[in-house]
Order: C-alpha cells, then structure tokens, then sequence
C-alpha cells in the first residue's frame, strides 16, 4: 500500500489541525495567567509590569480560544483532558476581561459638556524624547491645537538650550505664538512647562534612586516632579509634571514606586491646603491597568479618562505604524473632583516615541 493516501493526508491534516488547537487552548491559558498576574501580584516587578500588555494578553486569549474552539469539531486522543484545558482557558480570559473592565472603570471619569460660560483649559502633555522643541512638525502640531498648557517630559534642556543658540533663536521660544509666554524648567533639566497663565509659584523635588546595577553612563536614577500653581484668573491650579523611572528592571521599578510615594504625599499637601483643583499629568511610565497607579487616584480621591474610553498606546516601539501591536498605554492625567474633564484625546506622531495626550477641562 503507497505510504501517500487519500486517507493517510487526512489523519496527518486532522492531527495537526489537533495540535493548532491544543497550542491554541495551552496559549490562551498562558496569556491570560500572565494578565492575572498583575491583579493578584501586584507587588512583583514581573507580575506588575504585566500590566502594560494586557490589550495583547486578551487578543491573544480569544485567539486561542477560538482556535480551542475550533477543536470540537474534530476528535482528541486526549478529549477529557482537552475539555478541561479549554473550560481553564476560557474561564481564565473571561476573568482577566473582566477584571480588565472593572479596573478600566475603577477610577475613571465620564465627560462632561462645557456649560455655556465656561472657560475651558487645553492642556497638552508630550514626552518628546529629546526632540528639538524647534521641530517644525512640533511647532506645526501646536500652532494648531494651540493649547493654554504644554507639559513635556524628556526635554534634555542644557541640549535645547545649545539648539536655540546654535540657530539664533531666543532660549525656550516662549511667548512665539505656539508656544505660551510663561515657561518653567525643572532643576534637572527633564521637565518643561509652557502655560498662559501667570506662575504664581513653583517647586521642583528631586527624587533621588537607586543606580541598577549594569547601567550605562547615560543613565541617571535621579527623577524630578515639578509642581507650578498657575492663576487661571478663576482658581488657583496645581499643576504636577509627572515622569518617574521606567520599570524595565526590578531595580527601576523600584524607583518608580518610590517617585509615586513622592507624588501621593504632593498631592495630599496641595489638597490640604485647599486652595485650588489639582491636575497631575505626564508620562507615568505606568499602566492605567496597574495597581499601583490606582492606589494613587483612590488615596488622593482622584479620577482619570481615556481617548474614546479605553486606554489606547500612547508610547510605541520601533514604528508608530505598529502602535497598535507593539505598544502601550503610559501617559496619563488624573485630576481632582472640582476639574470636569470635557474631553481626552491622542495627537499625531510628531517624531517622538510617545503621542501627544490632549485634555480639555473646566474648573469648578
């Protein structure tokens, strides 16, 4: 009899369309541990950082669980097992989708209408990853949006400054017509705010961290956040600038929890003193998923939104193109209960490695 059947390729196809299945069901059980992980470890630098990816952990969850699904239609050698594997599978997507949505909504905001004698305040915040802030398509991007407050994390500015200088151009642009006349620069050079508002005060702490070990000579552990009270002419506003470490290793996590610390105990302050609405926004280097960042809007009785309600990336790797694959959701806002938030939206790609976060509010 000829090794090659009619029959033969058929029990082959059928066993390897068996095994798609089975990786489909062992995956999407993998994918979706790895997601709960963060809800149930979040005190583990892994299980944390799991945070960032849950949007892939559930479309690769209900990948492998269609492609598990699929399985039933052909027998196993297995088929009890199998049962159990896919009834696992399921019941762990459905439960991190869950957990998903219910930490999504926790501390969320919904938007609401700007009455009709309300003064609304565009706030934008980039993290231009050392782009010049000369940048044409920057310049181009803001003249349109024309916001009334710029935050920029990762300025680098004694290397903005050199720029200015080299082209002739006055130092920081400020007052230009794109960017606004009042400008403040944090101690260390990573944080800028434009704003039209007057500055009616401003202070910059420096959180000191721990150098992890292998980092290279451009690495600096030391994090600044910046706090301004700006005269709107309505209220007082407490603006924080936010950018604390990335989490990339244990011990740079570790120094983003203790610059979270930092800004728990600033935002407890400013609304001790009672004074005026606090907006905290930057890049957080921290997903709205994680627990941590949670912690922070709960214990300050904050709240937070999301362009078109879900967090969407807003820091991309390697091309903007694939932003929706490889990417995550970072850069945040939270403001306190007398701010209403009419609308959160993304900016276009302007050079950077992160998308602009663009907020309009109202003050009480």
């Amino acid at each position: 009899m000829p090794f090659d059947t009619p029959r033969n390729r058929r029990s082959l196809l059928v066993t390897l369309f068996s095994f798609i299945c089975w990786c489909g069901c062992l995956g999407a059980l993998a994918v979706s541990i790895m997601g709960l992980s963060t809800f149930f470890a979040p005190e583990f630098w892994l299980a944390d950082n799991m945070s960032f990816f849950l949007r892939q952990f559930l479309a690769g969850g209900l990948a492998g669980c269609i492609a598990g699904g699929l399985g039933f239609l052909v027998s196993h050698r297995m088929a009890r097992l199998y049962k159990v594997l896919f009834t696992l599978a399921l019941s762990a997507l459905f439960a991190l989708a869950g957990l998903t949505a219910v930490r999504t909504l926790e501390n969320t905001a919904e938007l609401t209408s700007l009455s009709e004698d309300a003064t609304s305040i565009k706030v934008i915040s980039i993290n231009i990853e050392h782009l010049f802030l000369g940048d044409e398509i920057l310049q181009a991007y803001l003249a349109k949006e024309n916001p009334d407050i710029i935050v920029i994390q990762e300025v680098l500015w004694w290397l903005q400054e050199r720029r200015w200088r080299r082209l002739g151009l006055p130092v920081g642009e400020n007052g230009n017509g794109v960017f606004p006349e009042h400008l403040k620069v944090g101690e260390l050079g990573n944080l800028a705010v434009y704003s039209r508002f007057p500055v009616l005060s401003d202070k910059t702490n420096i959180i000191e961290g721990e150098l992890p070990p292998g980092a290279n000579v451009y690495y600096d552990a030391d994090r600044e956040l910046l706090s301004l009270t700006l005269d709107t002419g309505k209220h007082p506003l407490h603006l924080l600038a936010i950018h604390p470490d990335s989490p990339r290793t244990r011990a740079r996590w570790l120094n983003k929890r203790h610059y979270f610390d930092q800004v728990d105990e600033t935002i407890q302050q400013l609304q001790a003193q009672n004074d005026g609405p606090v907006l905290a926004i930057g890049d957080w280097n921290s997903s709205p998923w994680s627990a941590r960042f949670q912690r922070t809007l709960s214990e300050s009785n904050l709240k937070t939104a999301y362009p078109g309600g879900w967090p969407r990336t807003t820091r991309f790797f390697f091309d903007y193109r694939l932003h929706w694959i490889l990417g995550a959701p970072v850069d945040q806002f939270a403001v306190s209960k007398d701010i209403q938030v009419a609308s959160v939206s993304l900016g276009p790609d302007i050079g950077s490695d992160h998308l602009p976060l663009v907020i309009e509010i109202e003050l009480e």
